[in-house]
């Protein structure tokens, strides 16, 4: 039986006045106080909770924000606000991650963990104050010091639009709404679909603060409603086409477009177990919809073979289900997901890969599987893919590989296992980041996603970071 109370309820325990009266609904942020005139439109979550948005018809009064007020608020309060708001999310961490959970699937350990990337992005722009000392003037942007966002904030008359994505919706909010407040440009937030009481949650610890008049929250159903001449900034969290819609109607949108990520094997790891269980995990996490999951895996022959039977062990002991019942591997967003992942399996067996295991679908679950000897006609190698799918592909030499590797377009970050020569042999041929594996490597992959900005341009700040004309090289 389908749930009608479980996400609402666990935001009216955080702000009461963003749920509707009836107890069923979420209703919208205007210059931080909670609206709910507006259209029903019900919503339900991957994990069949349900609810309804309140949909606005008065974007007017959502962007009808005060921009020469919060200008006269100075860089160093703007700052000191929005520690305030960290205080909050600290306060209500428990919660915010279940509702997390409940809305996108994750498990709580995950869910937690973005939570907490939220409270660092805050924490950065504190220490970059004290690190300048309080007599800060002017707006600080600050892609100049490495920190925080990776694109200027053009700051100019109007207001900034944030899209957080689904996967991370909760610090997409807190990331691109701190971002444009503390370079003095208010915020209007759109909530990803499915996903709105996260968003609310993150309005909520950032409205009970004096920046909160300078917010809204708006539930509409298309980027083509929005008022592109009031909008001087965006925040985008999301895919390379979605940036270039918008970059038709409006000006300065700020991207981070990372999605999926290969792995590229041409040298014998120092621990095939470890690495195994950091693919899995990886390739699992968010049920292989997160940002920076490994999709892909490329190897010399005998390097793959044994990463496999690794993997496999470790797949066959993840639990399938509700996070919040502890399962490892929760839903798909869709049900169509599910759909075309269940038909990249089969298209790739038909070629010649090999299922280990069996990919169960049930509604909006998957389960996870490994598909071994992947040909390059497979449709999988070839297409972003949100599943818990690792496609392994072996090759007798290590120029095959890099060769596959440089065409392979859907993955926007590539780990490297093997000499520099062919670290660097990667970085030439293709764009995005290319990280020489190391310890940290699947680390880094999560650190690119919790970025405002393109994470090349972020990464690249640092003098130890060399960058090619195409992609960053991370060693």
């Amino acid at each position: 039986m389908l749930s009608l109370s479980l996400v609402v309820d666990l935001l009216r325990s955080i702000d009461d006045a963003l749920v509707t009266e009836d107890g069923r609904g979420i209703k919208n942020v205007i210059a931080g106080m909670s609206r709910d005139q507006g259209r029903k439109v019900w919503v339900e979550t991957p994990l069949g909770h349900r609810y309804y948005v309140v949909v606005t018809q008065d974007l007017e009064a959502a962007f009808d924000l005060r921009y020469d007020a919060l200008s006269l608020m100075s860089p160093s309060d703007r700052l000191e606000v929005l520690a305030e708001a960290s205080d909050t999310i600290d306060d209500y961490k428990d919660v915010i991650a279940k509702i997390i959970s409940a809305e996108t699937g994750k498990r709580l350990p995950d869910a937690r963990e973005e939570v907490e990337a939220s409270q660092s992005f805050i924490s950065q722009a504190q220490e970059l104050l004290s690190s300048r000392g309080t007599a800060t003037t002017g707006r600080p942007h600050f892609d100049l010091s490495g920190e925080w966002t990776s694109a200027q904030v053009i700051v100019r008359e109007g207001v900034g639009l944030v899209l957080p994505p689904f996967t991370s919706p909760f610090f997409g909010s807190i990331a691109g709404a701190s971002t444009l407040l503390a370079n003095g440009m208010p915020a209007v937030v759109k909530p990803p679909w499915q996903a709105s009481a996260s968003v609310a949650a993150a309005l909520s610890a950032l409205r009970e603060t004096d920046l909160g008049g300078f917010l809204s929250m708006i539930n509409t159903s298309s980027y083509g409603t929005l008022p592109a001449e009031e909008v001087a900034s965006v925040v985008l969290f999301g895919r390379e086409f979605t940036y270039r819609s918008l970059r038709r109607s409006f000006s300065n949108v700020i991207a981070n477009c990372s999605g999926r990520a290969a792995l590229l094997l041409c040298a014998e790891p120092k621990d095939v177990e470890g690495l195994a269980k950091k693919v899995v995990e990886s390739a699992v996490s968010n049920a292989g919809q997160a940002c920076g999951s490994v999709r892909w895996v490329l190897a010399l022959r005998g390097l793959g073979e044994d990463l496999v039977d690794s993997m496999q062990d470790y797949i066959s002991q993840l639990s399938v289900g509700d996070p919040l019942e502890g399962k490892d591997v929760g839903p798909l967003r869709t049900r169509g997901l599910v759909d075309r992942a269940a038909k990249l399996v089969s298209d790739a067996t038909s070629r010649g890969a090999r299922a280990l295991g069996e990919a169960r679908a049930e509604g909006n679950y998957m389960s996870p599987v490994v598909l071994s000897e992947v040909p390059r006609g497979a449709e999988i190698l070839w297409g972003d893919v949100e599943a818990p799918i690792i496609s392994v592909s072996l090759y007798d030499d290590c120029s095959e590989v890099v060769q596959t590797v440089s065409m392979l377009n859907s993955a926007t970050s590539v780990i490297v296992y093997g000499g520099l020569s062919t670290a660097y042999s990667v970085a030439k041929s293709r764009t995005g980041a290319v990280v020489w594996g190391r310890d940290d490597s699947f680390e880094l992959l999560k650190a690119m996603c919790h970025v405002v900005g393109d994470p090349a341009r972020y990464f690249s700040e640092g003098p130890e970071l060399p960058a090619s004309r195409r992609a960053l090289l991370l060693f």
